[in-house]
């Protein structure tokens, strides 16, 4: 039974980092990686039983502007609705009306077929030397 959570209570966070290994997104690890969770507004974590299959997580001031950052879903759980159905769930609670996220081009499609778009007015800046090192806690 899939099962979905929209708090981090009780979260295995070793869990999360081998679903992130498992679909080969890079650089979120550790006490890092957990402390992102908890500092996002909104958070996702769904569950086959007990198993985590998929989490995602986003930041919003709550008025204008929304990102979605950290979509993942279990490679063994690919291709069955559960990542367009995390995507509808988390925009419903993003009651903004710019919702932005980083997509890699090999999952562009899959957001493009959710009604985002490219945007020519979007700048990044990356500080590769931040990647792996977290403060302390």
């Amino acid at each position: 039974m899939t099962r979905w959570q929209w708090t981090c209570d009780g979260v295995d966070w070793d869990e999360v980092e081998a679903l992130f290994t498992a679909v080969e997104l890079g650089g979120r690890k550790g006490d890092k990686l957990r402390r992102a969770f908890l500092a996002s507004q909104v958070v996702c974590f769904v569950y086959d039983d007990d198993i985590l299959i998929g989490v995602a997580r986003a930041l919003t001031d709550g008025e204008y502007h929304a990102l979605i950052y950290d979509v993942a879903v279990h490679p063994d759980y690919q291709r069955a609705g559960i990542g367009s159905e995390m995507m509808a769930h988390l925009l419903d609670r993003l009651p903004v009306w710019r919702v932005m996220l980083v997509a890699d081009d090999d999952v562009q499609d899959f957001y493009a077929r959710l009604g985002f778009a490219r945007h020519t007015q979007a700048m990044a800046r990356f500080d590769w030397d931040n990647l792996y090192d977290a403060p302390d806690a």
